[in-house]
């Protein structure tokens, strides 16, 4: 539901189109808990297909068996363990390791010939040649249950990767529908790999597909530049975002988090990008993922800027094993400070890096409406 751009642009989410998607069963992730359960559960049945959630308690099926030609396929969705934290989603139950031992029994005596844990989570990345991976803490995640399925499939985390999770075959793609995992169900599940999937453009109409498609064709500014979101880059995008934060609010720095950017799965490495050329009203929206976006400005104590950068790179270089067991440590990239005083105390940026600066800093920061939006200030900054 995240990767879409109509969001932002229409103020909901385009539950309509997802609904007659040729989807089997999906696991609830934790973006379709943004708007709450009741929401959740309304958008739910409407859909041509299960949504499933063994391990937080809303209502959901926890499984599900999909009959095939060749056998019953029975599905156990599980959403990512820390939803409760990146939504508002519940906790999850205290028992739901072992509730997928028991929910692949159950499917086997109801006629499953395999069955395959549905995981919303993913192994640890970070841009290196162009992707390095760490599977150590989703295997601690598996390893109670994964000798209970056949297959684990993944998502949730921007990289593809394949292997194997406490002994069982297991895989996830790329995130946005860039690319797919394939798998032979044999008498034993064989990941064959990883494979990109074409863009195609949309077949039909609707609200979201004309919204994305005014978008796109109105040009808000220019770049000669290629801002990416990416470890090492020459220009590296969330400094751009910073200083048009600053810029357009007039605090004395702006701040910006790789990790609340990502506009594409990572096929090289880079969660975002834009330019060179020129820039549409849909790029900047694809940064901006969420109409919540508006800035805020915090006053901090002098140093605390510097200090809060220091500790965030500190969990998130990939070199930090321990950093893996964050949960909020996804985007193993540096974040970026626009500055524009010599002691920066205000600071400028969206409500969830706010958010996060807390947790840097170990105590409450406040902070207050900066009286602009996000998407008005990038496009103030290459206008």
């Amino acid at each position: 539901m995240v990767g879409n751009p109509s969001h932002p642009l229409l103020g909901e989410r385009p539950w309509s189109d997802i609904a007659d998607l040729p989807i089997a069963a999906a696991a609830a992730g934790n973006h379709e808990f943004d708007d709450g359960v009741d929401a959740l559960l309304e958008a739910a049945r409407g859909l041509s297909f299960p949504l499933l959630c063994a391990n937080v308690d809303v209502g959901l099926a926890p499984s599900a068996i999909l009959e095939t030609a060749a056998g019953g396929i029975g599905g156990i969705g599980v959403t990512s363990p820390n939803s409760h934290r990146y939504s508002r989603a519940p906790a999850p139950a205290a028992d739901w390791p072992q509730r997928v031992g028991e929910l692949a029994r159950e499917l086997r005596r109801g006629g499953a010939r395999w069955v395959v844990a549905l995981l919303h989570d993913g192994v640890e990345w970070w841009p290196a040649d162009p992707i390095a991976t760490r599977a150590a803490r989703l295997e601690d995640v598996a390893r109670p249950w994964a000798d209970a399925v056949d297959l684990i499939l993944g998502g949730h985390n921007f990289a593809a990767w394949t292997g194997a999770l406490a002994g069982t075959p297991a895989g996830e793609p790329h995130v946005f529908a860039a690319s797919l995992v394939v798998v032979d169900l044999a008498d034993r599940p064989v990941v064959r790999g990883v494979y990109r999937v074409p863009a195609r453009p949309a077949k039909g109409s609707s609200p979201a597909v004309e919204a994305i498609e005014r978008a796109r064709s109105r040009v808000v500014g220019e770049t000669p530049h290629h801002w990416l979101t990416r470890t090492g880059a020459m220009h590296h995008l969330p400094e751009l975002l910073a200083d048009a934060l600053r810029s357009a609010t007039g605090a004395d720095a702006g701040l910006a988090v790789p990790s609340f950017h990502g506009t594409q799965a990572p096929l090289d490495g880079a969660i975002a990008s834009l330019g060179p050329g020129p820039i549409t009203e849909l790029d900047v929206a694809r940064l901006f993922g969420s109409p919540d976006y508006d800035p805020v400005i915090a006053e901090l104590r002098p140093g605390e800027l510097h200090a809060a950068m220091q500790a965030h790179w500190a969990t998130a270089d990939p070199a930090n094993r321990d950093g893996d067991r964050v949960w909020w440590n996804w985007c193993r990239m540096p974040a970026a400070a626009g500055i524009g005083a010599e002691n920066p105390t205000s600071v400028a940026m969206i409500p969830g890096v706010a958010e996060h600066l807390s947790l840097l800093l170990g105590r409450d920061i406040q902070a207050g409406p900066a009286g602009t939006s996000a998407r008005d200030a990038l496009i103030a900054a290459v206008s």
